[in-house]
């Protein structure tokens, strides 16, 4: 890597890490079942810099991490959940609803937006595991204020940046 890639990837990483757009949560009725249920979005901007608009294009990648790491890697005991199911389910309070996501709402397909503009992916709650003895109300109350673990991946012309973030969501009552 050039000393103009390095230049440009810390400029990249940087202006992802301060294009993370705002998180509104709304709060919903949901008459069908007579319960409350939240949605959000996120929209992420990238701000620059400058030099990418030579690029012919910046693929963004956004995906959720879990809340720890280190889940699922543990020994497995006997009777216990696989450990690959463990790690493919979103410990935290957010997953993506938008279109391309993938099965668990962990990832979402990449984008290409253009310096300067945003782009949108639409979130609903997650819920706790179907081997978990925690109920729904349990794990939105553990998971209320959490942020939501992103790992935001940026490539352009052969060169790739990921960079980790936590972003706090605010809740907001539309009533």
């Amino acid at each position: 890597m050039t000393t103009t890639d390095t230049i440009v990837a810390l400029a990249l990483v940087a202006a992802i890490v301060a294009a993370v757009g705002s998180w509104k949560a709304a709060r919903n009725s949901d008459k069908a079942a007579n319960e409350a249920c939240s949605t959000a979005m996120l929209r992420v901007r990238l701000e620059g810099p400058p030099g990418l608009l030579s690029h012919d294009a910046v693929e963004i990648s956004v995906s959720i991490r879990n809340d720890s790491p280190h889940r699922g890697s543990g020994p497995q005991l006997a009777g216990g959940v696989p450990p690959e199911e463990a790690r493919a389910h979103i410990w935290g309070p957010w997953k993506f609803r938008a279109d391309g996501r993938d099965d668990t709402g962990r990832t979402v397909a990449a984008q290409q937006p253009a310096v300067g503009e945003w782009t949108r992916y639409g979130l609903t709650p997650t819920s706790p595991p179907v081997w978990s003895a925690s109920t729904m109300d349990d794990w939105r109350r553990d998971y209320a204020n959490e942020p939501v673990r992103l790992s935001i991946t940026t490539s352009s012309q052969g060169s790739e940046w990921t960079v980790p973030l936590e972003v706090p969501v605010t809740i907001e009552d539309a009533s």
